[in-house]
């Protein structure tokens, strides 16, 4: 089952570290706030990626270690 992220900006802290561990994922939308790079799936609840099979686990981890808890994960 593949997995979609997206990043809640609002609580987002611009620490960098999503988009300067997977800048294949994620990017900087001004002032340090991060975004996912491309939407594949838009609703009320925000924009979603679907995650790249070989970058699951890495988005799995820097979503652990965001100091905001701003990364969601889900399965899709």
């Amino acid at each position: 089952m593949a997995k979609i992220v997206m990043v809640e900006q609002d609580t987002c802290t611009a620490c960098e570290l999503c988009y300067d561990r997977i800048p294949e994922v994620f990017k900087d939308i001004g002032d340090g706030i991060a975004d996912v790079v491309k939407y594949d799936i838009e609703n009320d609840e925000g924009n979603w990626m679907i995650v790249p099979e070989d970058l699951a686990d890495e988005v799995d981890e820097v979503a652990d270690e965001c100091p905001s808890g701003s990364i969601i994960v889900e399965e899709e």
